[in-house]
């Protein structure tokens, strides 16, 4: 493969927020040209979002933003006004895909339906990716990644076995699993598209979507009537198994043995050599005592050093990284995985690299997120055609900017 599998392909991104916007970030590193659409009374809510510290225009300096929505461009566009829903049109009949996760009505209510994208382009493809999907009783609610999780199922999975309280992630993991949903439903659209010649509307309900990660526990429910059993950091099947506290703050060491042989070694490094008979069902029973004689040597070390040193034993161990401890990982930094993209408003940070790797044509970051409207004129007037004297008066009616309305930072 010489170039990037969707090179070549134009996506209108009116997405907002994580899911959506990572659907698209995934297109992007795939090679399309994505064109962001943000109205400047309505635009995504993560350009404030933890901006840089002291930045004077915060809504082109989140991080957040930024790590969401890099290689891609920028258009301002108010889809409310009827000028602004025209151009809007226009850029639909130079594109392949249109992608968003509005609610369930906002397309319908600007006018913008599938029936009416179709009629501007015959195979237009759209994602729509509402949190509940566009029918049911639920289509009008909003779904942000916490409440997918929760509706989904994910949540009552979790939880540490001695209280029956379901715990979240403590991520929206909702968000990035539609994303991946999302970004996989255009690639098979453009599939059906290349043999059949036709289009596609896709109906993506996010809350569906997350639902489908829970497979196991509703077989256990359709076939047994079971339901769901929190272990903690513990397995039904292996032990000892769980996670250590390690020297520093808030530094922890998951470790699972799984045969006699694996326990005895563990032992023999934890310094347990007077339990390193037990069987598995005698450590089951006795898991409490494992668990404190292995923590207690945990405590004295390095989790880098003893994840090292019980996996060159054969033991299944893995430290647990944080969003700090994680850019300074040997091993995604042997693999050149964090990059640090030059910014016009920020100091470079290491961000993560496209985790899709092609022999010949190496995904690798392009550019910086764009600034707000940044590329009003090369879209409007280098692909739309429209005159330059048009764009102040778009400007002066707010169909377009380069910079929000009434910013606030939270």
């Amino acid at each position: 493969m010489r170039k990037l599998p969707l090179a070549g392909i134009r996506v209108v991104d009116l997405t907002m927020m994580w899911a959506g916007p990572y659907a698209t970030r995934i297109l992007a590193e795939m090679g399309a040209e994505v064109i962001k659409v943000e109205s400047p009374s309505a635009w995504d809510n993560i350009r404030t979002l933890i901006p840089q510290p002291g930045a004077p225009d915060p809504w082109n300096s989140s991080y957040y933003f930024n790590d969401y929505n890099r290689d891609k461009k920028s258009l301002t566009l108010d889809l409310a006004q009827a000028r602004g829903r025209e151009l809007a049109i226009e850029l639909v009949k130079r594109s392949d895909v249109v992608i968003e996760n509005y609610r369930a009505d906002v397309l319908d209510n600007l006018d913008l339906s599938y029936d009416v994208l179709k009629a501007a382009k015959e195979d237009i493809i759209l994602v729509s990716m509402a949190g509940f999907g566009k029918t049911g009783a639920e289509r009008d609610h909003v779904g942000f990644g916490p409440i997918i999780e929760q509706m989904g199922g994910a949540t009552s999975l979790t939880g540490y076995g001695d209280d029956g309280v379901p715990y979240k992630t403590g991520l929206s993991y909702g968000d990035p699993v539609g994303g991946l949903a999302a970004a996989g439903a255009v690639a098979l659209a453009l599939i059906h598209r290349r043999r059949t010649g036709k289009g596609s509307f896709i109906d993506l309900a996010q809350r569906e979507t997350m639902a489908l990660m829970n497979g196991e526990a509703f077989v256990a429910a359709s076939l047994r009537g079971q339901g769901p059993v929190h272990h903690g950091n513990r397995s039904p099947r292996y032990a000892p198994q769980g996670v250590y506290r390690c020297e520093g703050v808030e530094q922890w060491l998951a470790i699972s043995v799984r045969t006699d042989a694996e326990w005895r070694a563990l032992a023999a490094i934890a310094g347990a050599d007077d339990l390193a008979s037990l069987e598995e069902e005698a450590r089951r029973s006795f898991h409490d005592q494992i668990d404190a004689r292995i923590e207690a040597w945990a405590l004295t070390q390095d989790p880098q050093a003893a994840m090292e040193t019980l996996q060159a034993a054969g033991i299944p161990a893995g430290r647990v990284l944080n969003t700090e401890n994680i850019h300074d990982d040997p091993h995604l930094g042997a693999r050149g995985f964090w990059v640090a993209l030059p910014h016009p408003r920020m100091e470079p940070w290491r961000q993560p690299s496209s985790a899709w790797r092609f022999v010949e044509a190496n995904p690798h970051l392009r550019r910086h997120a764009p600034l707000f409207g940044e590329h009003n004129r090369e879209l409007l007037v280098g692909l739309l055609g429209l005159p330059e004297a048009e764009l102040e008066t778009l400007a002066a009616s707010g169909i377009i900017g380069d910079a929000p309305i009434n910013p606030g930072v939270g």
